[in-house]
C-alpha cells in the first residue's frame, strides 16, 4: 500500500483481553493504521509488557510502529518504536537520552505554550486535542480547529490532531497543516476496525493538502 504523507495512529481503549486485542491491532494496521499506542492506565507494569510483546510482532509483520504511552522502562525492555507521554509521565528532556535518536518520543499537549515546551525538550511529535466533541472528553468544550492550526504554526515538529475525528470531517483537520490524526473508539469501538481504518486511511490518501512538519515513515 502506497501512503500519503498523513499519519494515522490508532490508541488502544484499555478494555480489551489480549487475543481480541491482537485480532484488532492486526486489522487496523492491515488498514492503514501507521502506529498503534498500547494504552493501558492501570496496568502494571508487567501486564503491560506482556501484552506489547503479544501485538508488538504482528504491528511489525504488517510493517507499523509501536508506541507505549507513559510507561518508558517498559518500551525501552520492548524494543518498542518509542514512548507517549503525558503532562503528569517522565518529563521529555529525562526521557530523550535513554532512547536511541531513531524511537520516538511523542507528547499529548494542551496549549501552544506546552506545545513550544514539549518541542524544546526534544518531542518527536505532539498531540493536540480534543477538536471536536468526543464520548472520552464529556462535559469539556472541543478546543477546535482554529485552535489546532495555531499550535501546528507554533512549531516546527510534527502535530497529530485528536478528538472526535471521522471521516466527514478529517479533511478539514488536514487543512490546518496536522501531520495526521489520533483516534480511540473511531477504530477500536468499530465492529470492523480494517474497514474503520481503511475508511480514514483513504480519505487521508486522496487530501489535498500535505502536513506542515511530516513524521518519519516506516519503522
Amino acid at each position: 500500500m502506497t501512503r500519503s504523507a498523513f499519519q494515522l495512529h490508532v490508541i488502544t481503549d484499555g478494555i480489551r483481553q489480549v487475543e481480541e486485542l491482537k485480532t484488532i491491532v492486526r486489522l487496523a494496521v492491515q488498514g492503514g493504521a501507521d502506529v498503534i499506542q498500547l494504552r493501558y492506565k492501570s496496568a502494571p507494569a508487567l501486564d503491560l509488557f506482556r501484552l506489547g510483546a503479544e501485538i508488538h510482532p504482528l504491528i511489525q509483520q504488517e510493517g507499523g510502529r509501536l508506541l507505549i504511552n507513559d510507561r518508558a522502562d517498559v518500551a525501552l525492555a520492548l524494543d518498542a518504536g518509542g514512548v507517549h507521554l503525558a503532562a503528569k509521565s517522565l518529563p521529555i528532556a529525562s526521557a530523550r537520552p535513554l532512547f536511541l535518536p531513531e524511537k520516538w518520543i511523542g507528547c499529548s499537549v494542551h496549549s501552544v505554550e506546552e506545545a513550544l515546551d514539549a518541542q524544546e525538550q526534544g518531542a518527536t511529535y505532539i498531540t493536540y486535542g480534543h477538536i471536536f466533541a468526543t464520548g472520552s472528553k464529556p462535559g469539556l468544550p472541543p478546543r477546535g480547529l482554529d485552535a489546532l492550526r495555531k499550535v501546528v504554526e507554533a512549531v516546527e515538529i510534527p502535530v497529530l490532531a485528536i478528538g472526535g475525528i471521522t471521516t466527514d470531517n478529517i479533511e478539514d483537520v488536514l487543512a490546518t497543516g496536522a501531520a495526521g490524526i489520533a483516534v480511540i473508539s473511531a477504530v477500536m469501538a468499530d465492529g470492523d476496525p480494517k474497514r474503520a481504518a481503511l475508511a480514514l486511511r483513504e480519505k487521508m490518501d486522496a487530501s489535498a493538502h500535505r502536513p506542515l512538519h511530516e513524521l518519519p515513515g516506516g519503522y
